[in-house]
Formats: C-alpha cells, structure tokens, sequence
C-alpha cells in the first residue's frame, strides 16, 4: 500500500507536519509566506516540496506532487476576524466578507479543488463561542456545502502526551460517510508528563549561557526525554536569554508557582499578564507556551530551579518537538515557530487516529475508545 499523503497550509515551522510524518503520512507539499518561518521548515522537510509565497498566488494543482492524489490537507489559516475582539460580525454571523478572514477562504478553496478525504483546521479555542456559536455552525455550514461531515472539538495538549496545559480547538471532516466524531483520537490513558519529566536531563545552564549546537552532559532518564532524544547525537537551540540584574533579582526571589503578585509591592510592576514573573512548576505540565517564552514579565516561562526564563528548545520541548527538530532564524523568530505550533505529539496522535479510519475497511466500526472510555480526574 501505497502512504498515505499529506499538504500542510500556513505549516508556520511544521508542528503538524511533525505530528503526520510520525505517523507515517508522506508530508508531499506545504505553504507558508513568512520566510522566518519556512526557513525552519525546510530544514526539517527537505523531502516536501514548500512553497514559500501568498496562498492566494498558489495553485492548488500544483500542490499534488507528481499530479498524485492526497488523503488529508491540515493547517491552522489565521484568522483574525475569528478572535473575541472581531465584534465586526454582524448579526448573521456572517465572516467571509471580513478581508481578514480571506486566509480561511484560501483553505477552503484548496479543499474544494483538491478534493481530499479527510480535512483538518485548527484554531483557537474561543472560536467555538464567537457570537453564540454562531461563527463555528457557519464554518461546519460552509465545509457540509463542500461535501464533508465535520465537527469541531477543544483538545487539550497534556490529555495526548505533551507536558503542557494547552487548548486549541480542530475542525475535523471527511468525504467518506464516516461518523466525524471517529476521527478525534482517544485520549491517552495515563498521567500528565511533567515539566521535570520533560526537560531536566538538558543542561541546567544559566542566563545568558549556551550555544547553538552543544552537547548533552546527562543521559535520559524518563520515557518522554527518551522519545525527544531519539534520533538527535547534538543538542540545538539550548541558549538562554541574558536577563539584566533587575530580572535577576526579580526571578531570585520567587519560589515554584510564584509571580508577580508574591513580589514587594516596590516591585510589582504594572502588567497585563496575570502570570508574570511566575516560576514554572516542575511537578506539573507547563501552562501554554507562548511566542515569548524568554521573556519573564509576559508570562509563566522562568525555569522551575536556574534563574532564566526558557530555553528555545526547553520550549521546544515542553511544545514535543524532537530534539533533532531544528529552529532557524533570530530569537524572536524562533519563538513565532515554537509557540504559534500544533505539537508535534498532539498532531501525532490525531494523524494516527486518523489513519486507521482511512485503512479500516468497515469505517464506521466503533472505535473501543468510544465505547468504553472513562474520563479520569486531572489537573485544573
């Protein structure tokens, strides 16, 4: 049999396209304009064909390789006029007609030409509530028109093997009369990775320490630091921002899970970050990593124990990229690339889902996961 095939729109550094070449999928063709991002992105895919231009200008021929056919188009079209603040929205519910959410237009016009079996879309959380719900009922409208059943749920990141409290929500249908709710994966029937158990077999260094390409000085010790390490001989990406002596002082005084608020009132300065300053804690999943994660004051990003704020592949890892997975670019850059991803090991989980529906013959069998699945108290 032939693998399954694969184009990633708007792949930003290839989150996604990590998650289904793990899989097993081929990953034949991506987009995404921005060359800070898809400098990365050819690093790591160099047998996918990238096109680095407006999607409006692409072709959607031209992204079958070969004239093959493809299984499944993935990606997260931005969309601006989907977020809570886009009260444009008339009362309708209507959006296309928002020039900002002419990217959406884009993938659904490459799904109405390509045709594949199954379609991913993944977005933020609060799109499920724009409008009462009126914007999410208008997407699911749009793609029935095209053809596919689709749903759309908010899967959290930790509940699929990655050490992190992140949400994000997926739209997901297909062409083939198959229930859509099949094609979400079962969550994974264990306890929470934790950041200790994620990332401290990295090199404790300090602020401002580290280099591009090192080596590691610890061997893994828990399942997860064994999966990123899999293939990689060299660590990339472990440099740590070189904090002044105020931030210093700052992040020396906080304890696990303190921030901003536990600090004199001399310095509590003002911010619009709730976690600000917050020391991550080391026995639980990270919260969100966001594009700033070296950044103290914008969030909960400074290291369990060494005064710092996260390293990029810290990041990257807390994110499930592997550790042979390199970031390319300026400081500010990589952290668009990280924190704008889908997990690698969340995509993983949803393309592996995903392919036992296409292979399985009887497609609208139960999976056992539906049947029996019993939630499990977790982390608030």
């Amino acid at each position: 049999m032939d693998s399954l095939k694969v184009i990633d729109l708007f792949s930003g550094a290839g989150g996604l396209s990590q998650g289904f070449r793990d899989a097993g999928f081929d990953v034949i063709s991506a987009v995404e304009i921005d060359k800070n991002l898809s400098q990365t992105y050819r690093e790591n895919f160099k047998k996918t064909k990238i096109f680095e231009e407006d999607i409006t200008k692409v072709n959607s021929d031209d992204l079958l390789v070969n004239k093959s056919n493809v299984d499944v188009v993935v990606g997260g079209p931005p969309c601006q006029g989907f977020s809570m603040s886009g009260k444009r929205i008339r009362s309708n519910g209507i959006f296309l007609n928002d020039k900002r959410n002419k990217l959406f237009k884009e993938f659904v016009r490459v799904i109405k030409d390509l045709k594949p079996k199954i379609f991913l879309m993944e977005n933020v959380p609060g799109i499920l509530n724009i409008y009462q719900g009126k914007t999410k009922n208008q997407i699911l409208s749009i793609f029935k028109s095209l053809g596919y059943n689709a749903k759309v749920k908010v899967l959290l990141a930790a509940d699929f093997g990655v050490p992190q409290l992140r949400k994000r929500a997926f739209f997901i249908g297909n062409n083939l009369g198959i229930d859509p709710e099949f094609l979400f994966p079962p969550k994974i029937n264990k306890e929470y990775v934790t950041v200790e158990e994620a990332i401290y077999d990295l090199p404790f260094t300090k602020s401002g320490q580290g280099e591009f390409k090192s080596k590691y000085d610890k061997k893994p010790i828990t399942e997860y630091q064994k999966i990123m390490r899999r293939n990689a001989k060299l660590l990339f990406n472990h440099i740590s921002t070189k904090h002044d002596d105020r931030v210093l002082k700052i992040m020396k005084m906080l304890k696990e899970g303190q921030g901003r608020n536990n600090l004199p009132k001399n310095l509590q300065t003002k911010s619009i970050h709730s976690g600000s300053y917050m020391r991550i804690v080391k026995n639980k999943p990270a919260y969100t990593i966001t594009t700033r994660f070296d950044t103290p004051p914008v969030g909960r990003v400074t290291h369990p124990k060494a005064d710092r704020a996260l390293t990029a592949r810290e990041a990257a890892r807390l994110q499930s990229f592997p550790d042979d997975f390199i970031f390319l670019g300026k400081r500010t850059h990589i952290g668009i690339q990280i924190g704008n991803a889908v997990p690698p090991l969340l995509a993983y989980e949803i393309a592996k889902n995903l392919k036992k529906r296409l292979i399985l013959k009887d497609k609208n069998k139960i999976p056992k996961h539906l049947s029996n699945y019993q939630p499990e108290l977790r982390f608030s």
